[in-house]
């Protein structure tokens, strides 16, 4: 085999990789691989360090006027906060502090609420709501991304309680 016929050889063969090369990079650019709903392996993270006071200890400190008002900005489209209010998307919070989780009389909790129906609203399950609703009932209907401050958390929820005809522990 003389030289000529090697090269057309070895250029057949770089030509053939170039292709399916190529064809493999257009066609996973038009069909890209679909990323799982949820990751197959849970990875656990490591506990928070617990930095500052207590949540119990903010709510003591808070200020009811600040919790009213980011109350007022970040609850009121959807709860009222009336003696005996309606359920407008979410349900009536007068009095909601010292009741059981997802069990306000007229108002169809979700499936994820109702699974903590043997919990308190105490300050520290209204802090784990308020963070992050989606983390502390995941598959809860209630959309709200949480309010990461634990300064804010902690006006709501001085605020909430004021919205009781006697303050509960």
């Amino acid at each position: 085999m003389d030289s000529v016929r090697l090269n057309q050889l070895g250029a057949a063969c770089l030509i053939a990789v170039l292709v399916v090369g190529a064809s493999w990079g257009i066609a996973h650019t038009a069909v890209p691989e679909p990323l799982p709903a949820r990751p197959g392996v849970a990875i656990p993270r490591p506990p928070a360090a617990r930095q500052g006071p207590s949540i119990d200890e903010l709510v003591a400190r808070a200020s009811v006027d600040r919790g009213h008002g980011i109350a007022e900005r970040q609850c009121a489209m959807c709860h009222s906060m009336a003696p005996g209010g309606p359920a407008i998307i979410g349900p009536d919070l007068y009095g909601v502090v010292g009741t059981h989780v997802g069990d306000i009389p007229g108002y169809e909790f979700s499936d994820a609420l109702k699974a903590h129906r043997d919990e308190t609203w105490t300050s520290t399950t209204l802090s784990a709501w308020l963070k992050g609703p989606a983390e502390y009932a995941p598959g809860t209907k209630m959309s709200f991304p949480g309010i990461e401050s634990d300064t804010d958390r902690a006006d709501v929820i001085a605020y909430l309680r004021s919205l009781h005809p006697e303050k509960p522990e």
